[in-house]
């Protein structure tokens, strides 16, 4: 269930873009620079690096509009329009990359390593003066933790999902141990739409898909939603608040990251499946068809 939420800066062009952002950016820098007719431009930008969708099409014969950014297109030579596909993930970033390289470009990435501190986030006591607004609103969480078999110490986590929905979206809070510490996770549904955004922080959110995984172009905001976004930032922020002071340890809350662990004073109605306690509570219905399965084993 890893989301990859790494952020890209070039030298030269920007910084803190995210996949899209960096191949647009470098096939504009390109075109700008070499001015290639669209056979020469393809010969460099091909396909094969961007996978079965395609990688630069003539604007005026883009046969999928939500796969390529329309909304930009590029002049070259000859005064043709080109637009660039905004298909990009894991699977093909890496060709992407090694094709930057080739081409002299130079990138650096920055992972996500979690959440900071901010000053402008809820304490628990704002939250406990916040229930009301939680009345109506489905939950579901599920808890994986590894057993400590030293009596009274704290229990590392595994994995742990948290999701709400209050009928219009789907929010949810991940955090899942890669044998270092956590890597945290913040999602997004949109009901109606079939819509889906994960993002590196509570107001990281401009990538969204739809039910397939494909890159959806019109949307880059929740405000292309019609939701404000420092609300729903802050409600997915409050559920990480929540999840830390209901169900782990005190550690956690300084260090989340790498201290994550449930104490055994709050392992009661834990269930033992092999090396792993298991805690579950809500309904599992609150959480989209498309995510059921990062909560398989």
């Amino acid at each position: 269930m890893a989301r990859d939420y790494t952020k890209y800066t070039v030298k030269g062009l920007g910084e803190n873009f995210n996949k899209r952002q960096l191949v647009f950016e470098i096939v504009k820098d390109y075109v700008e620079k070499k001015k290639p007719s669209f056979d020469e431009l393809t010969a460099i930008f091909k396909d094969e690096v961007q996978g079965s969708k395609g990688f630069i099409r003539k604007a005026a014969k883009v046969e999928d509009p939500k796969r390529f950014n329309i909304k930009m297109p590029l002049k070259i030579k000859f005064g043709v329009e080109v637009v660039v596909s905004n298909q990009w993930g894991s699977k093909n970033m890496d060709a992407f990359l090694n094709l930057a390289k080739k081409l002299k470009y130079k990138v650096s990435l920055e992972q996500s390593e979690g959440v900071e501190k901010d000053d402008s986030s809820p304490d628990i006591a704002e939250i406990n003066n916040s229930n009301d607004k939680n009345e109506g609103i489905n939950h579901y969480t599920l808890i994986r933790v590894y057993k400590n078999e030293n009596s009274g110490e704290d229990n590392p986590l595994d994995q742990s999902f948290v999701f709400k929905n209050n009928g219009e979206y789907v929010l949810g809070f991940t955090l899942s141990s890669d044998g270092d510490g956590v890597i945290d996770g913040w999602h997004f549904c949109d009901i109606k739409n079939n819509i889906f955004g994960s993002a590196a922080s509570p107001w990281g959110f401009d990538e969204f898909t739809d039910a397939d995984e494909e890159w959806i172009e019109e949307y880059d905001s929740f405000e292309d939603f019609g939701y404000d976004e420092n609300e729903i930032g802050g409600e997915i922020n409050k559920m990480r608040l929540e999840f830390v002071e209901k169900y782990l340890n005190e550690k956690s809350k300084d260090n989340l990251l790498y201290e994550a662990a449930v104490p055994d004073s709050k392992i009661s109605h834990y269930k033992v499946d092999n090396d792993r306690l298991i805690f579950e509570d809500g309904d599992k219905n609150t959480i989209p068809e498309l995510w059921s399965d990062w909560l398989e084993w």
